[in-house]
């Protein structure tokens, strides 16, 4: 499933949600309802089912549709809510940005892979790990049971993807394009801790902290609408 509004003939908004979400979410809803409003960008996102395939897949599909969409849009903002945030900023680092004139994170997750490990426990997951075996768990933020791909452990592992590791931040220190970050200092999904190690390393256009939660329940549209703003005239 997809959603696509074509309102504006310049600036197009590719958005991913996040790793247990749809284009039925809260956040892409709301980024629509922007569109419709405010005419400042047009609007795509699609079911990414991160879970039945592996970030490099994933990675290819979005290379062809912002190549695509580049033909068509004289800019692109590509926006990316938790382990969209990642593959957003993968796609940074191992693919031409083309036309993207901006990247919008929202919570996003810098460490996918040990994120999962630490909420399914290490015990259990070595035939995962391997690429042997699915993994199936219960996710805790949702309370769904969601079955990950056998390669996905594999993919990362053997691709680097994996954006912080300890102290180490795997991203160059000044982006291609601007980024513009968001995280609630609530997220009990991925630490706040964590977009603050990646900006003390790397020059990010904003940064801001809100008391909220991993989903920014109460602030989501507030800092999109402030993250579209900003450089005005810049679209």
């Amino acid at each position: 499933m997809f959603i696509y509004e074509k309102i504006n003939e310049e600036v197009l908004l590719i958005h991913l949600h996040g790793f247990a979400s749809n284009v039925g979410s809260s956040k892409v809803l709301a980024i629509r309802d922007v569109s419709l409003s405010t005419g400042k960008f047009s609007f795509f996102a699609m079911d990414m089912d991160y879970q039945s395939t592996t970030t490099s897949k994933v990675l290819e599909v979005l290379d062809a549709l912002v190549k695509g969409f580049c033909k068509k849009f004289r800019k692109l903002i590509l926006s990316g809510s938790s382990h969209g945030g990642y593959v957003s900023l993968n796609y940074l680092r191992f693919y031409s940005p083309e036309c993207i004139d901006r990247v919008f994170l929202f919570a996003p997750s810098y460490s996918s892979l040990r994120l999962t490990l630490e909420e399914v426990g290490y015990k259990g997951v070595e035939s995962w790990l391997k690429g042997e075996s699915e993994l199936t768990f219960k996710e805790c933020n949702t309370g769904l049971e969601i079955t990950i791909h056998k390669d996905f452990a594999v993919d990362i592992l053997q691709k680097g993807y994996e954006i912080l590791e300890e102290d180490r931040i795997n991203f160059p220190e000044t982006p291609p394009v601007d980024i513009y970050i968001a995280h609630g200092t609530k997220d009990e999904v991925v630490p706040v801790e964590h977009s603050r190690k990646f900006v003390s390393k790397v020059k990010v256009s904003a940064y801001k902290e809100v008391e909220d939660d991993h989903r920014l329940t109460n602030t989501f549209r507030s800092l999109l609408e402030e993250f579209c703003d900003d450089k005005q005239g810049s679209f």
